[in-house]
Formats: structure tokens, C-alpha cells, sequence
């Protein structure tokens, strides 16, 4: 999808209130210290969370549907990430079992059709005290914006920014489904966070910032592996 718009959004993303003040701030907190470890950057996008990994001591794999993504992604990281074009619907074959200390998924979890089979592949390519930080849009904004019952569960066709002609295709879902998904793909929640807006925010993007301190339009998680 985001192929049509790929560099619009890269510069839109680099330094936008949603994504670089609110979202990035969260999956990085959850990731944790990643220093010396093999992270997997799923739905890489143009390569700000990967770059950010980076910088923080990781080794980063990563993929994405999107080739110009993938070519922005390579390029911000200066060739120091093994990134591929690959889509996630499909089995991550060229990833060995048991090579990934953590996985990272920021606001792509939602576009996926089979959601449980993604999640399976991140379980077997994770070592066993491995992790899954991601984000998805929060149900409650979704059933906001969409209307009819919060408990809905349906793919939508929308833009992905009211200003912009961005088509996507993602679903609304309400939390129980969310969290079902991952029972059902063998992980605990070791964290669930509704990010706050970094305090940049009320400066930067004051009408965003009083928005996101009154409705979050995110939600991030940390999965581990069930035992057995």
C-alpha cells in the first residue's frame, strides 16, 4: 500500500508528532536495552526505527513489502542493516529458528489478514527468552472515527491521514481480538502501554499534543513466549 506514497510518508514520519513524538518514543521504551542484540525490524518502513536500533548497539535485520521503503531504509542506514523486500503475509523462510532476540513491529500489525500466522513465524525465529515489542492503532480510535460497534471486526479502506490521499487497507478490531491473537499464537503480554506524548509535543504540535492527552490513538505491547 504505502508503495504509492513511500517517500511522502518517509518525510512525513521522520519528524511528525504521531510518529516521531509519540509511537517511537513508546516501542523504543518497551524495546528496552538492545545493545549486542539481533533485532528483526518487520514492516521496516523507510528504516527510522532500524536506524534508531542502530544507534543503540543492535544488529538489525528487517524487512518490508515496499521496495522504495526498503531502498530509503538501506540508505538511512548507511548499509549497516541486512534489510530485504519481503511481504509479511508470507513465511519469513530466509530467517533461521532461534536468530532473534527481539522483533519489532510498529504500526503494521493492523494491515496483516492472518495476524496469528505472522505471529507464529516471530515466535519461531525468536530465541526462547526472546521478545515482540509492537504497535497498532488503538481500537478505541478507530471506533471513534468509524463509528457503529466498538466490537466490529472488518477490514476498512480509508486514507491514512485525513489531509493526504494515502489509501490503506487495515482492520478495526476491538482489544479482546487483539489479545486473543496473541494467546493464540503462544505469547504472553509482558507489557501493555497507551502511549502519552512526549512533552517536545506540546510545543511542536500543541493541537496534536492536547488530542493524544485526552484519547490514545496507539497502543503497544511487549510479548514473550508462553513456556511449553
Amino acid at each position: 500500500m504505502y508503495e504509492r506514497f513511500a517517500h511522502e510518508y518517509a518525510s512525513h514520519a521522520e519528524d511528525s508528532a504521531y510518529n516521531a513524538l509519540y509511537d517511537r518514543p513508546a516501542v523504543l521504551g518497551l524495546a528496552g536495552d538492545v545493545d549486542g542484540l539481533s533485532v528483526f525490524d518487520a514492516a521496516c518502513g523507510p528504516g527510522l526505527y532500524a536506524r534508531e536500533l542502530l544507534s543503540r548497539g543492535a544488529h538489525v535485520t528487517g524487512c518490508d513489502v515496499s521496495p522504495t521503503f526498503v531502498e530509503l531504509a538501506r540508505a538511512r542506514c548507511e548499509g549497516r542493516a541486512d534489510l530485504r523486500v519481503h511481504d509479511l503475509s508470507k513465511p519469513l523462510t530466509w530467517v533461521p529458528d532461534d536468530s532473534a532476540d527481539l522483533v519489532v513491529l510498529a504500526l503494521a500489525l493492523h494491515y496483516i489478514d492472518d495476524r496469528v500466522a505472522l505471529l507464529e513465524e516471530f515466535r519461531r525465529i525468536l530465541v526462547p527468552r526472546g521478545a515482540v515489542v509492537l504497535s497498532t492503532e488503538h481500537p478505541v480510535m478507530g471506533w471513534i472515527r468509524l463509528g457503529g460497534s466498538y466490537f466490529t471486526e472488518e477490514p476498512v479502506e480509508e486514507s491514512l491521514s485525513p489531509k493526504r490521499n494515502w489509501p490503506i487497507r487495515a482492520w478495526r478490531r476491538p482489544m479482546t481480538a487483539i489479545c486473543a491473537e496473541f494467546r493464540e499464537a503462544g505469547f504472553f503480554i509482558e507489557e501493555l502501554l497507551e502511549p502519552r506524548p512526549v512533552p517536545e509535543m506540546a510545543e511542536r504540535y500543541p493541537e496534536d499534543h492536547a488530542i493524544l492527552e485526552e484519547l490514545p490513538a496507539f497502543v503497544a505491547f511487549r510479548l514473550v513466549p508462553a513456556p511449553g
